[in-house]
């Protein structure tokens, strides 16, 4: 199996080291020093090699993972000397594939997004543009989304991001069902398994129309109907359009000033 090689071992870097290991990948993993305290605890838990530098790691490195914040990453790549063989894997939000090329000449360059379920090999990472390498890579971690272009990249981007905002969901149910009078663990459950069950359903059956399922299920007279309305009329729906929008300019300016 390919090495692959970490430069910048933060959240990013540690879902998709959990992810590969909970997967069963047993591949030589090489982590820069940087936040050695992270470093060291992904080194002890997942069998992974802490070197001395960035370019140690990419002169041992089949492929190169770009974990960085967005601000570190072109100067980062800019400070290493790569191969043509390798594959330059950026998880980096807001730099883009273009700028990303430019500095990581010659080595290959791809961009994806897994985030904290890939830990768990379950959401999905849009992958810009297709390549195989990264693709063999990313599936044992997440579903692998392969899109043409930046714009569509940064939609994915907005999207991967909302992974946050439902955890943020699912604790304001448990939060309120807790508050309501029910017990924390059974809240707790209840909360989880709400919002798993429709996303488990709407994944095993892949004609299903979302938005049909939505209406069968809340029908006019049903409290489901009433609960829809209710959100509908405090400017929920409204309000994750409007947050989306503006995410979605955020990304797009950050790539064009890189």
């Amino acid at each position: 199996m390919e090495t692959l090689g970490i430069i910048g071992v933060g959240h990013l870097a540690s879902y998709f080291i959990a992810g590969l290991r909970n997967a069963g990948d047993k591949r030589r993993i090489l982590l820069t020093p940087r936040n050695a305290e992270i470093a060291a605890d992904l080194a002890q838990r997942y069998q992974c090699e802490v070197l001395s530098d960035n370019q140690s790691v990419a002169d041992q490195a089949d492929i190169v993972l770009l974990a960085t914040r967005p601000a570190h990453a072109l100067v980062a790549l800019q400070a290493l000397t790569l191969r043509p063989s390798q594959l330059v894997l950026s998880v980096v939000a807001g730099v883009s594939i273009d700028d990303l090329r430019s500095f990581a000449a010659p080595a290959d360059i791809a961009r994806c997004l897994p985030l904290a379920p890939a830990e768990a090999g379950a959401g999905a990472t849009p992958l810009l543009p297709s390549n195989l390498r990264a693709q063999q890579l990313l599936e044992a971690i997440a579903t692998v989304v392969i899109v043409e272009d930046e714009k569509t990249f940064e939609l994915a981007a907005v999207a991967s991001c909302t992974s946050g905002w439902v955890f943020q969901i699912i604790a304001e149910l448990q939060n309120w069902l807790e508050k309501a009078g029910m017990p924390q663990e059974q809240a707790r459950t209840i909360a989880i398994e709400t919002f798993h069950g429709a996303a488990h359903l709407a994944k095993m059956q892949p004609d299903l129309n979302l938005q049909h399922q939505a209406d069968t299920i809340g029908t006019e007279g049903t409290y489901t109907k009433f609960f829809i309305d209710q959100f509908r009329n405090e400017n929920g729906f409204k309000a994750l359009h409007t947050s989306g929008d503006n995410l979605l300019n955020n990304l797009l300016k950050a790539a064009d000033t890189e």
